[in-house]
């Protein structure tokens, strides 16, 4: 999964794809569905392991 995309250039998509997956995850372990919650945790923490690798500053406006 290459996270390496234009779409997740604004910080508040990758942090917000990343929350979503933590939220659902805790909405998972609320209902006893531990192995979809340790899924969905797996998919946020494969997320933010990606986002973090990525130099998003090529995706910066430079007024060009």
């Amino acid at each position: 999964m290459d996270l390496d995309h234009d779409f997740f250039a604004q910080a508040w998509r990758r942090y917000l794809t990343v929350a979503v997956c933590i939220f659902w995850g805790l909405f998972e372990l609320s209902t006893g569905a531990v192995g979809w919650a340790l899924f969905i945790f797996g998919i946020g923490g494969y997320a933010q392991w990606q986002f973090s690798k990525v130099d998003w500053s090529k995706y910066d406006d430079d007024g060009a």
